[in-house]
């Protein structure tokens, strides 16, 4: 589960750089060929960047949200409640040899 998890990540960060060199590479080709200036070019491709990123984030959040209910229909303990029952237990272990 974990791996999907990574593989999930990896995807939306190979997404995100492969959308910026290809909106640069076209703002580049607008510009050699006049169709645009450099300025609006650098504009568009910043825009199209933010824009494809806030995407690529929102469907990484859906994603999580999946995983986080698959986990929870499985019953999997999370490391953020594994970590919170084992603080618990130590502070239980210490309460009870203090009390001897």
């Amino acid at each position: 589960m974990l791996n999907l998890f990574k593989k999930t990540l990896f995807l939306g960060l190979g997404t995100a750089i492969l959308v910026e060199e290809t909106v640069e590479k076209i703002a580049k080709k607008l510009v050699s060929t006049g169709k645009s200036t450099t300025e609006e070019a650098r504009k568009m491709a910043k825009d199209l960047v933010g824009e494809a990123k806030k995407e690529i984030e929102s469907v990484h959040q859906k994603g999580i949200k999946q995983i986080e209910k698959v986990f929870a229909d499985f019953h999997v303990t999370t490391r953020k409640e594994y970590e919170a029952l084992e603080k618990r237990v130590k502070d239980l272990e210490k309460a009870y040899m203090s009390s001897k």
